[in-house]
């Protein structure tokens, strides 16, 4: 199996779980330090035919390892008849399906926000901030005292592509909830939309107002993560589903997760990621697609499913649907329930380059490298390489 570490907390429990149940069955589980690894290491292995039995795979056509990527070349097996599809909530499982067929149990769903450091901010006399303008009011005071307000994992190229995207969720999708559609179609694109321009123009506005700490255009997931528990910083922007790796690190504060400050008043604000996918690989032996197809139905049995979830910090698909919240993530109950929300873009996007043109030129924009009409021409350019 292959997977992405942030959800390690949640794997190691369920696999102890599952060969205590099923003691002649092993899970020989790698974990890749980050989405970019991951999509490599995994691309890799199934085009040289030694890819693992369990396959780490993204709902919808946006990534490398995307359901219907992989699912239109062959290498994913059809997952039929399954109890678990029946309280599955359509919103996530209409992205794990490709021709009808359904090819992936997705485990849990997380919002995009910002993990905040509740101990420091009391101790600066600060407050959360609800809009952009309090956020940009927020950086500037932290700098004054010498602390790092937003640990940007600029090093990162798909945590740089979630803020990217997050931040546009307010300005285009509030603005026009039918823009996907649009941009399908022709009928629009990036580079002609000024709410893609005013999110990439807010990343600038956070660089220039001293948001992010020294050296953040370099940092690591792992590095980011591991400087909030140490408590180095006010703010981190992830998917809630980065708990368990803060967890790991042993943080000595209280934290609560938030959602990124408006940059529109009212409608959609928040973006929602449906986190990486369990599919089974079709090019695997059929006993060893047996044994993985076992496991997936484990994983999806309630309980296991919620434990999961617990442990990684999303919400499994019964949460989401019941709009049940854990404490550290209150903040976001009247999301769930005004449905103030957008399914990840990134990846429902047609082609898997269209988010790659982001990854390589996101950073760009703080680093003086790109400018904010090169990234969307770049966007624009895989777009128009059509759906694959």
């Amino acid at each position: 199996m292959i997977a992405i570490a942030p959800f390690q907390p949640g794997w190691d429990a369920l696999i102890a779980n599952f060969e205590r149940v099923y003691p002649t069955i092993k899970v020989d589980i790698t974990y890749a330090p980050g989405s970019s690894v991951e999509y490599q290491l995994e691309t890799t292995e199934l085009a040289a035919g030694n890819a693992p039995d369990l396959l780490a795979t993204t709902p919808g056509c946006g990534t490398p390892i995307a359901i219907c990527r992989l699912a239109a070349a062959g290498d994913l097996a059809p997952m039929v008849h399954k109890a678990w599809a029946k309280r599955s909530l359509p919103l996530v499982t209409s992205l794990a399906k490709h021709g009808g067929g359904l090819y992936a149990f997705t485990a849990s769903v997380s919002p995009f926000g910002l993990f905040t450091n509740d101990g420091l901010f009391t101790k600066l006399g600060l407050r959360v901030p609800r809009t952009f303008a309090q956020l940009l009011g927020m950086c500037a005071k932290a700098k004054a005292d010498g602390t790092a307000a937003v640990l940007l994992a600029g090093g990162a190229p798909v945590s740089v592509t979630y803020l990217l995207t997050a931040l546009s969720i307010g300005p285009v999708y509030a603005n026009d909830p039918h823009w996907a559609a649009k941009r399908r179609t022709g009928k629009a694109t990036f580079e002609g939309t000024p709410g893609w321009h005013r999110a990439f123009g807010e990343f600038v506005e956070l660089n220039d107002a001293g948001c992010f700490p020294r050296g953040a255009a370099a940092a690591s997931s792992n590095e980011a993560a591991a400087a909030f528990a140490q408590g180095q910083g006010l703010m981190l922007p992830d998917p809630s589903s980065f708990k368990g790796q803060i967890d790991a690190a042993a943080p000595r504060f209280g934290y609560s997760f938030h959602p990124l400050p408006a940059t529109t008043a009212g409608g959609t604000s928040t973006l929602l990621d449906p986190g990486n996918a369990l599919s089974v690989n079709a090019h695997a032996s059929a006993d060893a697609q047996a044994a993985a197809q076992t496991f997936v139905d484990f994983v999806a049995r309630p309980k296991q499913n919620a434990l999961f979830a617990r442990l990684t910090g999303g919400l499994t698909q019964y949460e989401f649907l019941e709009r049940q919240t854990p404490r550290f993530m209150s903040a976001f109950a009247p999301v769930l329930k005004e449905k103030a929300y957008v399914v990840n873009p990134f990846k429902t996007w047609w082609n898997a380059d269209v988010s790659l043109a982001l990854q390589q030129n996101g950073i760009g924009l703080i680093t003086g490298q790109r400018s904010v009409d090169d990234v969307l021409n770049a966007m624009d350019a895989a777009w128009n390489e059509g759906p694959r």
